[in-house]
């Protein structure tokens, strides 16, 4: 049954992705080792790099994209490998964009990107009988899956099931147990009273006998003797499950180790989860995005921390073909992963939520806690306050709240929703190769509650 507050918690899920994406990205490997990161940001509790415009690496894109199987070919029965391969094919601009970073033979999604169009379908194409096993045992394939959790609240091996199909298309063998190993996570967050329990329900969708499960358990282990020494559960995982022992450019099982691990030496906190995560090394922004989302999910928006959540903005540049979807508003994809979830688990959508989407379209309604829409200002220091208001506007809807301080002649200042960006000019992350983008199609219910301060007073 989906939960009461399902939206809001979708929601949370896909802001707390992206918080461990944006935490974790400008420490990856290999000029970020754990060592660096320890002895340059020590104890992390805060982002720690500032980005104007945060354009979407690979761990938000596929998320955002491999769902729009559901919209182009899986809509009345279903997913299968095959349909998640079309996406790839159809989002994907073939040189540029998220599988482009390594080569052929470096990336696996590069290389599965190559078989599909060589006609080499899913799951063939992530098979290991095509790419080998340590390719096909990268960390991609538990990376991309978030969505697919978030679509199945409290159905875990629905979730795990739809994820393991969506992964096919690159991956394969341990691969492919980390996709149903983190869908199932983050399904079963949604009434889950403990990460014990979460993490339980996520060995369950795999194989006892696996490596994926072994890494897993002995990390649980290691926890239980050592419950407040994470560095030293990291450096068991360095000395015992390391990339010397697991080769290739990312592999799953060390970083699979690392997820455990800060969810349990994170207990249960979204903050230090998302930190731990970070400060571990190794595949920083993919771990952090995992267990962020677990995290986004248990916690709710309650759990996280207002200076982790303020600088997202509620707004992410991805990189696809398509430049309609290439400008992520929260809001709205939460919404519109919500309708999916409605339909997916059988189940009619409250009238308010489907009068609220529009495909193609974003409504700054602001009825989300806490949503900004993505709105900037020009002039920080004369409008030094654009947030989401607890006020509600004149139809009970949400608002947004401008706070002008002190405003003279010849001041000016703009409040704005950016429709088009380009990267030489807007983007301080682009390690993807973001698109430039295109308009998109905007219908405006701006909601806005101005305050004037005049001598230290605010007048209304």
């Amino acid at each position: 049954m989906i939960p009461k507050q399902y939206v809001e918690t979708v929601y949370a899920g896909f802001i707390g992705m992206n918080i461990g994406i944006r935490l974790g990205a400008p420490i990856e490997p290999v000029a970020w080792t754990y060592e660096r990161i320890r002895d340059v940001y020590g104890d992390i509790r805060d982002y720690v790099k500032p980005y104007k415009t945060f354009a979407a690496d690979d761990d938000a894109n596929g998320p955002v994209f491999f769902i729009r199987a559901l919209y182009d070919d899986a809509t009345d029965r279903e997913l299968e490998p095959e349909d998640v391969g079309k996406a790839w094919l159809n989002y994907a601009r073939e040189g540029i964009g998220m599988f482009w970073w390594g080569g052929e033979d470096i990336s696996t999604e590069h290389r599965a990107y190559v078989n599909l169009r060589k006609g080499i379908s899913a799951p063939r194409s992530g098979s290991i009988e095509v790419n080998g096993t340590e390719m096909a045992e990268q960390i991609g394939g538990q990376i991309f899956i978030d969505s697919w959790g978030l679509l199945f609240p409290g159905r875990a091996e629905k979730a795990a099931d739809y994820a393991e199909k969506a992964a096919s298309v690159s991956h394969d063998g341990n691969g492919l147990y980390g996709a149903r190993f983190m869908a199932a996570c983050i399904a079963k967050a949604f009434d889950a009273s403990s990460m014990d329990e979460i993490i339980a329900e996520g060995l369950r969708m795999i194989p006892d006998d696996s490596t994926y499960a072994r890494v897993v358990h002995a990390v649980m282990d290691f926890h239980r003797e050592h419950p407040s020494d994470f560095q030293a559960c990291r450096q068991y995982l360095e000395d015992h499950w390391g990339y010397d022992k697991y080769t290739g450019v990312c592999h799953i099982i060390p970083n699979a180790g690392i997820c455990v691990l800060a969810l349990l030496y994170g207990e249960g906190d979204f903050a230090r989860t998302v930190e731990i995560a970070s400060m571990c090394g190794w595949d920083t922004d993919c771990n952090a995005g995992n267990v962020g989302s677990i995290l986004g999910v248990y916690g709710g928006l309650a759990g996280i921390p207002d200076h982790y959540r303020k600088p997202i903005n509620d707004f992410i540049v991805a990189s696809s073909v398509s430049g309609y979807l290439n400008l992520v508003d929260f809001p709205t994809f939460a919404k519109e992963l919500a309708l999916l979830g409605y339909r997916l688990n059988g189940e009619k959508a409250p009238q308010e939520l489907v009068q609220s989407v529009k495909q193609g379209e974003v409504y700054f309604d602001f009825d989300l806690p806490g949503s900004t829409h993505g709105f900037r200002t020009s002039n920080p220091f004369k409008t030094p306050v654009v947030r989401h208001s607890n006020q509600r506007g004149c139809d009970g809807r949400g608002s947004l709240e401008v706070v002008f301080d002190r405003l003279v002649e010849g001041d000016s200042s703009k409040i704005y929703y950016k429709p088009f960006y380009r990267r030489a000019r807007n983007l301080m992350s682009e390690k993807y190769n973001a698109l430039p983008l295109r308009r998109l199609p905007i219908a405006v219910r701006p909601y806005l509650r101005e305050s004037t301060w005049t001598s230290g007073k605010a007048r209304q």
